[in-house]
């Protein structure tokens, strides 16, 4: 059997012997124009052009595995349907017949189609590799990959465009407020992202700002709604913190998560939550309006002279996390650390921001700034290389992020450049 998928892109790009074809009532076809691919509800294909026996039609394509899908589907009830010219079936052709009564040309595929590429479909499809075209990836040219991950880092942006949408409808449009809740997905890496995100809409951005000059009191505050808090050492500065939360929860009736959410198991203590926190809450004290100056950012250079601007506390300086002495290290926003946020909430945010507001020279500079960065390193991007497809930018790396998780691993393969240029060759 053959997926109604294949079938769709057999009949966009021809890939079906077209000489001397009939209808399977012995009337000639010719196809002029195959119409345009239809991803909502109606007909497969609109506005096609299609010559029946000497007389040329307009009108909509609709395409099936089995003629029989045709009435199990309920076209023949369906006034939408009656502007198709053209019934396009695998196998089976039955009568079809559109709403009014009258009957459709039936176009049967089966004899058409070069087996060769429905083998390389089932090859594809059918294997259990990392990536369907796993094997084969080394067969496709450089500008297919290019133009892919170009495509698929554009696509990556828009996405996080809609996720941002929502965020607005919570924030009632607040996009300070957004810039935060983003800024702590980023902050909590992947392994606390979820319960970073939860402290952020707990939040209030006005009594960051209330305490912006004192961090002593915005760490008590934050630290205690993040539950840190709750259970303490005995220890000189977090003592003090754990009474001043008290104070502060008692006259802003601030609320908090449980301290279990929090993971630091196998972590670097550089990326422990509580020392990531105390960054985050560094970078808001230096600067309390923070997305309006990153709208202003021109390039990295301006994002960067934000960003690696942030001082910390000496406290933190001989501590990871709140109750245990370390040795002393930097608190400084590394380099890397900086271009994660770039990708993960600056530039996203930049991107919206111009999307939404109809700015198209900040849609442009979210894009020359994630094509300026380093690649990321991940397993992702690492196993890509290994396979031939390499990042050389954030864009890369951003649009192979993209591509694994939204079309490799749902074996989208017929909506990819790449997955098109090996069944079309």
């Amino acid at each position: 059997m053959i997926a109604e998928e294949l079938l769709h892109f057999v009949w966009q790009f021809r890939l079906f012997n077209q000489l001397e074809l009939y209808s399977t009532d012995d009337e000639q076809i010719k196809i002029i124009q195959v119409g345009q691919c239809n991803d909502n509800a109606g007909p497969d294909f609109l506005f096609s052009q299609i010559s029946i026996d000497g007389r040329e039609w307009r009108g909509h394509v609709e395409i099936h595995v089995d003629g029989a899908d045709w009435f199990k589907h309920q076209h023949h009830l369906d006034a939408v349907y009656n502007s198709v010219v053209l019934h396009v079936v695998y196998q089976n052709p039955v009568p079809a017949f559109r709403e009014d009564g009258t009957v459709i040309p039936c176009f049967e595929l089966a004899s058409l189609i070069d087996t060769g590429l429905l083998e390389r479909y089932r090859s594809i499809m059918q294997n259990l590799h990392w990536i369907p075209c796993e094997k084969h990836l080394h067969e496709v040219d450089i500008l297919h990959k290019t133009q892919t991950m170009q495509r698929m880092a554009a696509m990556r942006l828009e996405q996080r465009y809609g996720q941002i949408q929502e965020l607005l409808t919570e924030t009632l449009d607040d996009w300070e407020k957004v810039l935060f809740l983003q800024l702590c997905r980023s902050f909590g890496m992947k392994v606390n992202t979820h319960p970073f995100l939860q402290l952020g809409k707990l939040v209030d951005l006005s009594l960051i700002r209330k305490y912006r000059n004192d961090i002593f009191k915005m760490e008590a505050m934050i630290f205690g709604q993040a539950g840190f808090l709750t259970d303490v050492p005995n220890e000189g500065y977090t003592k003090k913190l754990a009474e001043e939360y008290r104070y502060l929860k008692a006259i802003h009736g601030l609320k908090e998560l449980k301290v279990l959410e929090w993971k630091f198991m196998r972590m670097r203590p550089y990326n422990f939550p509580t020392f990531r926190l105390a960054q985050l809450l560094a970078l808001y004290g230096r600067a309390p309006f923070l997305f309006e100056e990153l709208i202003h950012c021109k390039n990295m250079t301006d994002l960067n002279q934000i960003l690696a601007n942030v001082s910390l506390s000496s406290f933190w300086k001989t501590h990871f996390i709140l109750g245990k002495t370390t040795p002393a290290h930097g608190t400084d926003l590394s380099p890397r650390f900086i271009e994660h946020i770039a990708i993960n909430a600056v530039i996203p945010m930049l991107f919206s921001y111009g999307k939404c507001m109809g700015i198209d020279e900040l849609q442009t500079r979210a894009l020359e700034w994630l094509a300026e960065l380093n690649a990321e390193q991940n397993k992702i991007t690492q196993k890509f290389s290994e396979l031939t497809l390499s990042a050389m930018s954030a864009a890369d790396s951003q649009g192979l992020l993209q591509l694994k998780q939204n079309y490799c691993d749902q074996k989208k393969c017929l909506q990819c450049n790449i997955g098109l240029s090996l069944l079309k060759s």
